[in-house]
């Protein structure tokens, strides 16, 4: 089951309960809904920068914010795609991606989006910008598009499966980062994890098992994690070069992460979220406490202590402490 289609078969879940009821260590959170959808409504990502916000989901929606994510509107941007899958937003420069190749792109300082041609017909999952403009795009069946112009334009990559796996397999990509410096780590099925640190050009597996990796975070003192089926959580102190497995208090498919200034981290999933401390060693389940299927899957940092997270029936939703 891909991601999409796994996020999807949730979509008779409850509405949001108005707040959780935490195991273990994180004291008890309260959820302050930002923006309320309908119920065929999901937003699977979020990207907050500064005052800039930018989220996306599904059906084809787009949303900006100018007030670090509290304040919503949406865009019409004339597409008939039925989701919107991944977002980046970097010095002012938005980035999105979705179905059936598509990505959408806006220019700093401007309001209008713009239909960038990807030269691919893949399901787009995520992409990630970094600060000199370098771009990493990936997508269904192994597909990994590469951008060094802030996105204005893009090539694929092409990447020898076979040297990761005996049969060749092409698996889905569903998460990627790429660093200040330009290195490249990509998630996937299989719990594939492959690095690149020369624009592309060569890959190496840093990791590989049983189940989907479907996000991943890595900060710049190069601890990260990648989240994913039953539960998985692994971890890396070296950027991204080597990972190990992280002992968590659930079983649910974790679908975001991400790590905030100080050093916490939250990660998005089926049903709960998790919170870690003291550097991910300290593992916590915050579960809605009358919604047993509710999922998220966009997380971001809304300041030093909040998280926004985002998912089932359109919901943008803040977490205070």
């Amino acid at each position: 089951m891909t991601r999409l289609t796994s996020l999807l078969a949730a979509s008779a879940a409850a509405v949001l309960a108005a707040s959780v009821a935490t195991a273990g260590a994180p004291p008890a959170t309260t959820l302050d809904v930002l923006r309320a959808g309908t119920a065929h409504e999901a937003v699977y990502c979020i990207d907050v920068q500064g005052k800039e916000a930018l989220a996306v989901g599904a059906p084809a929606l787009l949303f900006e914010s100018n007030d670090g994510g509290h304040g919503w509107h949406k865009v019409e941007h004339g597409l008939t795609v039925s989701a919107l899958l991944g977002c980046s937003l970097k010095q002012g420069v938005g980035l999105v991606v979705g179905q059936a190749g598509t990505i959408l792109r806006r220019e700093k300082g401007q309001t209008a989006w713009t239909a960038i041609a990807s030269g691919s017909t893949s399901r787009l999952f995520d992409i990630d910008l970094n600060a000199s403009g370098q771009a990493v795009a990936v997508g269904a069946f192994g597909t990994v598009l590469r951008s060094g112009d802030g996105g204005k334009s893009w090539t694929q990559v092409a990447i020898d499966w076979a040297a990761f796996n005996p049969e060749g397999l092409e698996p889905h990509l569903y998460g990627v980062t790429v660093d200040d410096a330009g290195a490249i780590t990509v998630v996937g099925e299989f719990e594939l994890i492959l690095r690149s640190t020369d624009g592309g050009a060569t890959w190496s597996a840093a990791h590989s098992g049983e189940a989907s990796l479907f996000d991943l975070a890595i900060g710049r003192d190069g601890i990260g994690y990648a989240v994913g089926q039953k539960g998985t959580v692994l971890r890396t102190s070296d950027g991204g070069a080597s990972w190990a497995a992280e002992r968590t208090p659930t079983q649910v498919n974790l679908l975001g992460v991400k790590i905030r200034d100080d050093g916490a981290v939250l990660v998005t999933g089926m049903r709960a979220l998790l919170r870690g401390t003291k550097g991910g060693s300290d593992w916590a389940v915050a579960t809605p406490g009358d919604v047993a299927t509710t999922w998220y899957q966009g997380v971001a940092a809304g300041g030093n202590t909040q998280w926004i997270v985002t998912g089932h029936r359109g919901r943008i939703v803040e977490l205070a402490p």
